[in-house]
C-alpha cells in the first residue's frame, strides 16, 4: 500500500472542502459598525484675524462633513459642549466670525451617501500641535490729527463691532499696569470714545476688547500743550488767512476775557498740514503787512500733524508794546516779504522768539529795525533751521542804529546754512550780549567782507559755546566787549579772514566734507565719533 500517496489524497480533499466552506458562508457573520465612511485627510488651516480657510481631501462618496470647532481640546468622542458645528460639502471651506488672537481646535467627521456609519474624527494637526491661532484683529480706524489734543485722544472703530472695554498704557513704560475704560452703551453705538486726562506729548497704546477677546490695538500721541493765554484760539477748518481783522477780533475777545486789560495774551493754534497767508488788506484790496495789535502778546503755535506753513507776502508789522511775540513749530516762507520783521514804528517788545521753526530762502533779514527807536528785551532762536538767507544784501539780524536797545540775542540748538551777509550787524545799537550755544554754522558768512558778529564800537559781550563752524570764508567777531569761546570746533576749511577767534577744540582736524554727511545738500549729520562725544553742534545732527 502506498501510504504517502493515500495521505496526500486525504489532505487535498480536506483543503478543497475548506475552501468551499469559505466561499459559500461563514459561521460568525459581519458587524455593520465597522462599515464606515472614509475619513477626511490632509486637513490644512489658513487663519486670518476673524476667519479660517479649511482645506482637506473631499471624496465623492461622502454625502457631507461635520466640522467641530472649539477653544477646548476636543478630547471627547461625542461633540463637546459649546462647540461650533458646521455642515460642509466641499473643500476649501471658510469659517467666519472668529475672534482674533485666539487658539482653536478643529476636527472633521465624514458622513456617507450609502448609509454607512460616520467616519472616525480626523483632527487638524500642525506638527505636535492640534490647534491654530487666529491673527490679531484690527478694528480701530486711524487716529486723525483732528482727533488729538494735548490731553485727549478720540478713538473710533468698525461700526457695529462687538466691544466692551478699552485698556491703555503709556508706551514703552513696563511699569504702567494700564488704565481700563469701560465703554458705555452710547459709545458702543457710536463706535467711538474720547479718552481724557492724558499727558501732553505722550504716546499711548490702546487695546480694545470684547470681554477678554482683543479686537484691535493702536498707538496715538497727544499734542504739545498749547501755550497758556487769556485767549486760546484754533483756526477753523478751511481758514487760509490770518489778517488784521482776525487779530483785532481776537484782541477784543482777549480784552473782554481780562476785563478790558491793555496787556493780554493770545495763542493761535495753526492746524497741521495747513498753509496760511499772513497779511493785512488795505482799502484798495492790496496786501499789507500783518499788524500785531497794541498790547497783544501772541503765539503762533503749530498743532499736531505735518508742519504748517506761514506765507508772508509782506513783513510783520510790530509797533507799540508787547510782552512777547512767538512762533513755534511752523515753516516761515518769504512770499515777497524779504524781512520777517521790518519794524519802523518804535516797537517795545520784551521777547521775540522762534522755536522749532524752519526758514528757507529769506531774501534779507529775520529782524530788521529801522526808524527812530526800538527796544527788544531778548531775541531768541531755538531749535530752528535757517537756509539761504541774506542774498538781498541785509544781515540776518540788522539792528544798526544808536536808537535801538537790545538786551540779548540768543541762538541755541539751531543750524544756519549759507548766509550771504553779516549774521548779526549791530555796529551802532546798544546790544548787551550775543550767546551762540549748541549750534551748527556752515558757510556763515559766505562773503569775505562779512562778519559773524559785527558790533564794532559797542561793548557787546559775545559768548560762543558747544558750536561747530564749517567752511567759512568771512570774518569773525568784532566787538569792544568780551569774547568767550568754550568747546568750539572749526573745520579745517573754516578760515575766518579777519577778527578770527581760536577754536577751543584743536586735537581733531577735519574738513566739512569729512565731518558732515552731505553739507552741500544741507545734511550736517556728524560723521566723527570724537566730535559727537564732545556734545557740540546742533543736537539734531547727532547720529542715533
Amino acid at each position: 500500500m502506498n501510504t504517502k500517496k493515500n495521505l496526500y489524497m486525504l489532505l487535498t480533499g480536506a483543503l478543497a472542502l475548506g475552501l468551499a466552506a469559505c466561499v459559500d458562508d461563514n459561521d460568525w457573520g459581519t458587524d455593520s459598525n465597522y462599515n464606515r465612511a472614509f475619513s477626511a485627510h490632509d486637513i490644512q488651516v489658513t487663519p486670518s484675524a476673524t476667519t479660517a480657510t479649511v482645506t482637506f481631501d473631499a471624496l465623492s462618496s461622502v454625502d457631507y462633513y461635520l466640522l467641530e470647532l472649539n477653544t477646548d481640546s476636543l478630547y471627547l468622542e461625542e461633540q463637546h459642549e459649546g462647540s461650533r458645528i458646521e455642515t460642509i460639502t466641499s473643500s476649501p471651506y471658510v469659517i467666519e466670525g472668529l475672534s482674533g488672537e485666539t487658539k482653536y481646535f478643529l476636527r472633521i467627521r465624514a458622513y456617507s451617501k450609502d448609509g454607512a456609519q460616520p467616519s472616525l474624527w480626523s483632527y487638524y494637526e500642525d506638527g505636535d500641535l492640534r490647534s491654530f491661532v487666529t491673527d490679531g484683529e484690527q478694528i480701530f480706524y486711524t487716529i486723525a490729527t483732528a482727533d488729538v489734543t494735548s490731553s485727549t485722544i478720540r478713538l473710533s472703530w468698525l461700526e457695529d463691532a462687538e466691544v466692551t472695554r478699552i485698556v491703555y498704557y503709556v508706551a514703552d513704560n513696563p511699569d504702567d499696569a494700564g488704565t481700563e475704560r469701560t465703554l458705555t452703551a452710547d459709545e458702543i453705538a457710536a463706535s467711538e470714545v474720547t479718552i481724557t486726562g492724558l499727558s501732553a506729548q505722550t504716546t499711548y497704546d490702546f487695546v480694545i476688547y470684547n470681554g477678554d477677546v482683543k479686537r484691535g490695538e493702536i498707538s496715538g500721541t497727544t499734542s504739545p500743550e498749547m501755550p497758556e493765554g487769556d485767549l486760546q484760539y484754533v483756526l477753523p477748518d478751511g481758514v487760509t488767512l490770518i489778517d488784521d481783522a482776525l487779530l483785532e477780533d481776537l484782541a477784543a475777545q482777549a480784552q473782554e476775557a481780562t476785563g478790558g486789560a491793555t496787556s493780554y495774551n493770545v495763542t493761535i493754534g495753526v492746524p497741521g498740514g495747513t498753509t496760511i497767508s499772513m497779511h493785512g488788506v488795505d482799502d484798495e484790496g492790496e496786501e499789507t503787512g500783518l499788524a500785531i495789535p497794541e498790547g497783544m502778546s501772541v503765539t503762533f503755535f503749530a498743532l499736531p500733524g505735518e508742519r504748517p506753513v506761514l506765507n508772508f507776502p509782506k513783513s510783520l508789522v510790530i509797533g507799540g508794546t508787547h510782552a512777547y511775540i512767538r512762533f513755534e513749530g511752523v515753516t516761515i516762507v518769504d512770499d515777497g516779504c524779504q524781512y520777517l520783521v521790518n519794524a519802523s514804528d518804535a516797537p517795545n517788545v520784551n521777547e521775540f522768539t522762534l522755536t522749532n521753526c524752519i526758514i528757507n530762502d529769506m531774501d534779507r533779514s529775520i529782524i530788521r529795525l529801522q526808524g527812530d527807536a526800538a527796544t527788544f528785551g531778548t531775541i531768541n532762536i531755538d531749535n530752528c533751521v535757517v537756509t539761504n538767507i541774506g542774498a538781498g544784501g541785509y544781515a540776518v539780524f540788522r539792528i544798526d542804529n544808536a536808537a535801538y536797545t537790545i538786551g540779548s540775542i540768543n541762538i541755541t540748538n539751531s543750524t544756519f546754512n549759507n548766509v550771504s551777509h553779516n549774521f548779526i550787524q549791530a555796529k551802532k545799537c546798544n546790544l548787551s550780549e550775543v550767546n551762540l550755544t549748541g549750534c551748527t554754522f556752515y558757510n556763515v558768512p559766505n562773503a569775505s567782507d562779512r562778519y559773524l558778529v559785527d558790533a564794532d564800537g559797542n561793548n557787546t559781550n559775545v559768548k560762543v559755546e558747544s558750536t561747530i563752524f564749517g567752511m567759512i570764508g568771512g570774518k569773525g567777531i568784532r566787538t569792544k566787549g568780551t569774547t568767550t569761546i568754550l568747546n568750539v570746533f572749526l573745520t579745517s576749511d573754516c578760515n575766518f579772514t579777519g577778527n578770527n577767534f581760536n577754536a577751543d577744540i584743536t586735537n581733531v582736524s577735519l574738513t566739512s566734507e569729512e565731518l558732515f554727511a552731505d553739507p552741500a545738500n544741507g545734511d550736517f549729520t556728524l560723521q566723527n565719533n570724537n566730535i559727537i562725544r564732545l556734545g557740540i553742534g546742533d543736537p539734531r545732527w547727532y547720529e542715533e
